[in-house]
């Protein structure tokens, strides 16, 4: 639901700290702006300098089954945004931005506090979440490489100040996620994984452009891995045909067992990423090797200069991207809190 205007601007109180609910009116958006821009570049905050516009639908546009929520503090100077996906008990806060001179004044905690109060009483939400589910994504730019983002932050940065700011306000790490990064103009695939492939041929598997006319198993491969935003972004894809975007799958006698995509170049020249997966009955045999590296040439043969990805530190997939040339730019930590 989009708001044009002021809607019930109540102040709320959260022991000394007087804070206004945000919708989409001019002048706190333009405070909220105000702030982003201020505090762009700085260490503890990477990312992307926006427009106002962007920066109103980002933090405070609801979107299809997604609440947003942002708390402005009466000064101007200080703000906390979450978010809420329909039907689930947890939520998430996406930031929580105080002003460099108003810092170190207990400004960040109380907001904070306060957006957890409001969370919890509107959402009915039984845990807070700072993980790379939050759908308010947070475009940051990979450090040392102008021009190259990535457009999710998973976590809180390990290295930032807010790292210990959530710490400190009960929060607790679960898990963590590292962001890698690569160049792919020069990409080919090795000599290697070459031979892998054309044992996986050999035995009847092979990699190709996702028919849902000609395969099947996909949609069973996507339930068994558990994983939703993969049934929104893999199977709710268009066909190339009506103006969607290729996937690449493996298949062995018409049956889907694993697949990566989909394929897109981004404006910023970044080779766009969903994820990769194998069903179990393929594992074992170098599948996710192959379909990375088709992955990665099929981007740069449609013009993707570099490619971002995050996984779990201990996830073994991460051999499969080192083993390709992609490094670490940056460590995050997921981090929940009970309320």
């Amino acid at each position: 639901m989009k708001y044009d205007g002021v809607m019930d601007m109540n102040d709320f109180w959260e022991g000394a700290c007087m804070y206004t609910e945000v919708f989409l009116e001019s002048r706190a958006v333009g405070q909220i702006f105000g702030l982003w821009s201020e505090c762009v570049g700085e260490r503890d905050f990477p990312y992307k300098a926006l427009g106002m516009d962007e920066v109103g639908r980002l933090l405070l546009e609801a979107e299809p089954g997604v609440e947003k929520m942002t708390l402005l503090h009466e000064s101007g100077r200080a703000f906390a945004s979450g978010s809420y996906m329909e039907g689930e008990d947890r939520g998430f806060i996406s930031m929580v931005l105080v002003a460099e001179d108003a810092r170190r004044k207990g400004l960040g905690s109380e907001m904070l506090a306060a957006l957890e109060t409001e969370m919890k009483g509107r959402f009915r939400v039984r845990e807070l979440q700072i993980s790379y589910f939050d759908p308010i994504n947070l475009v940051w730019e990979i450090p040392g490489h102008p021009g190259c983002e990535h457009p999710n932050s998973p976590g809180v940065e390990l290295a930032s100040p807010a790292y210990e700011f959530f710490r400190a306000t009960g929060y607790r790490e679960f898990s963590r996620q590292n962001s890698y990064f690569r160049h792919i103009g020069d990409y080919e695939i090795p000599m290697n994984i070459k031979e892998i492939e054309a044992r996986l041929n050999a035995d009847g598997y092979f990699i190709r452009v996702y028919d849902p006319d000609a395969m099947d198993g996909m949609s069973d491969l996507i339930d068994h891995l558990g994983n939703s935003m993969w049934r929104k972004s893999i199977l709710g894809e268009p066909l190339p045909a009506d103006g969607g975007r290729p996937i690449l799958v493996l298949v062995k006698d018409g049956r889907v067992l694993g697949f990566a995509g989909p394929l897109d170049v981004e404006a910023s020249g970044r080779g766009f990423f969903s994820g990769i997966a194998v069903d179990p009955s393929a594992r074992g045999r170098g599948v996710a090797k192959v379909l990375f590296a088709a992955l990665c040439a099929n981007l740069r043969a449609i013009g993707a200069d570099y490619m971002t990805l995050f996984t779990a530190e201990d996830n073994p997939a991460r051999r499969i991207y080192e083993a390709a040339g992609f490094t670490i730019v940056k460590s995050w930590a997921d981090m929940k809190k009970e309320v």
